[in-house]
């Protein structure tokens, strides 16, 4: 292995390393995704809230919602560029199927999806039979920065 290669493994591996014993908290306030004159009757009043645990890579979700206007068809974990910036999903949540009710999951993280939530880029989305590209969406915080 080259010098630049052995660098490289050993930064990775410092990284993993630092991953703190302690689980780490995060909230999200769960909010209509953003909207427009097509789905605002679909999205507007609906709310929720989750709270996720990091424990070593593993990022374990729970939460709920409430106030749909049909039922939830599912949810995700997703990560942008940066909060705020929609992406792709990196894991399924399992969801309640109805107007109200529960969301949860765990996901094992790899070393850039850790980045991503501390950089608050991770974020959790809630479809439903009338809004399936997105009814409710929030991005994880560490607890106490939201």
């Amino acid at each position: 292995m080259s010098r630049p290669g052995r660098i490289l493994s050993c930064a990775t591996l410092m990284l993993l390393l630092a991953t703190p014993a302690f689980a780490a908290g995060y909230e999200a306030e769960l909010d209509p995704v953003p909207f427009d004159a097509v789905n605002r009757a679909d999205v507007l009043g609906s709310i929720g809230n989750v709270t996720a645990t990091l424990d070593g890579g593993t990022l374990t979700i729970s939460g709920s919602f409430s106030n749909l206007t049909s039922n939830a068809t599912g949810g995700s974990v997703r990560i942008g560029l940066a909060k705020g910036v929609p992406g792709d999903a990196i894991a399924a949540l399992t969801v309640s199927h109805g107007r109200l009710g529960q969301v949860s999951g765990t996901v094992k993280l790899n070393a850039a999806q850790a980045a991503a939530l501390n950089k608050q880029a991770l974020y959790i989305r809630i479809d439903s039979e009338k809004a399936p590209d997105g009814n409710l969406q929030g991005w994880l915080e560490s607890v106490g920065n939201n």
